[in-house]
């Protein structure tokens, strides 16, 4: 089996909780290959049809697996992983609280949020980072890959997307642990970009994220109008940006919820509106999520993009597509502070 290698150069743009045994802060690899893993998933799925039984197969020959039934001639097809990797160093974190950002105001309590809190609510409590420390921003490792020859295509594919959109660790969808790997810079035009762009009606018919959302505007990428001097800034800017899009959605009355409302499609739990039989355990993840990325400058931009897909969870008569374009048009509005990818002036 011919074998490639590739080395980069990974950078944090915003710190990121990645914890070994002890919860401690540290470099690690498994973060890494499940990054990498979530991402080659994204660039493989419309090569499967979106089926996601011959990508998880397919996957499993790749990455390894201990679960493939044997194939028609009763061989095993148990494997270790195709893919290896190394980092330059596994350094523990150093970064064991961040400085206060400024009370910014949320409609829904009676009192201000600290933004970098809101955004990074468990791995942080009062500005105290409550498993040690995380690895602090601009922090840099380098990444030693190798695949096999015929998988070429689909790792680079994977490597790009990466760079675009992947984030690192706890409360990694808030836009902590954005990396970058000094790969392409995104363009609405790219090539990689719309391999993996589908309709967002498309989207909604299957409940696993597979593609970036696209409707009749473009891509559902945004990116913010305005560059930050450092990532704290640019994190504020997010946790503002998150409150005004969930609060558009208003409810209806206090928990317990009998039904879903429209927010509950956004993520689950949502404090003080508990819905009945989906209790506190039930979990929902975030669909839009963020990112940091360096622009112009030595400065930074945030993006903010959706991987569309149908709730797992029972929500009875909301029509999740009209949800979604409710948020997409708050997005969309300039007051709001950005711009759609792509968008002409």
């Amino acid at each position: 089996m011919m074998i490639q290698q590739k080395s980069l150069q990974l950078r944090l743009h915003s710190p990121a909780f990645l914890g070994d045994a002890h919860q401690s802060g540290v470099w690690r690899t498994p973060p890494i290959k499940a990054l990498l893993r979530e991402w080659w998933r994204v660039a493989a799925a419309p090569e499967s049809g979106y089926d996601h039984r011959s990508l998880r197969e397919t996957e499993g020959l790749l990455f390894g697996n201990a679960w493939l039934e044997p194939d028609a001639d009763k061989n095993s097809r148990f494997c270790k992983s195709k893919v290896r990797m190394a980092l330059g160093h596994w350094d523990e974190g150093k970064m064991r609280q961040h400085e206060p950002q400024g009370k910014i105001d949320h409609p829904n309590t009676t009192f201000k949020v600290e933004p970098l809190n809101y955004l990074g609510y468990g791995p942080i409590d009062k500005g105290q980072f409550k498993n040690g420390a995380a690895l602090q921003a601009n922090e840099t490792n380098t990444l030693d890959l190798a695949w096999p020859v015929e998988d070429a295509d689909a790792i680079a594919h994977t490597l790009q997307l990466i760079n675009w959109f992947g984030t690192l660790g706890g409360r990694s969808r808030n836009g902590w642990g954005s990396l970058s790997l000094g790969l392409e810079p995104l363009s609405a035009d790219h090539a990689h970009l719309a391999a993996v762009l589908r309709d967002l009606k498309e989207c909604l018919k299957l409940d696993w994220p597979h593609a970036i959302g696209s409707d009749n505007k473009g891509a559902l990428i945004w990116e913010s109008a305005a560059t930050f001097d450092n990532w704290p800034t640019a994190m504020k800017f997010l946790a503002s940006t998150k409150i005004g899009f969930r609060t558009s959605l208003k409810f209806e009355g206090g928990e317990p919820h009998r039904q879903p409302q429209e927010r509950h499609v956004l993520a689950y739990p949502v404090t003080h509106h508990k819905v009945s039989g989906w209790g506190n355990e039930t979990r929902l993840a975030n669909q839009i999520r963020f990112k940091l990325f360096s622009a112009e400058d030595n400065k930074l931009k945030a993006r903010i993009y959706h991987t569309p897909h149908k709730s797992p969870l029972a929500i009875g008569n909301i029509d999740e597509l009209a949800v979604w374009q409710r948020i997409h048009r708050w997005l969309d509005d300039p007051q709001n502070k950005l711009t759609r990818l792509g968008a002409k002036p």
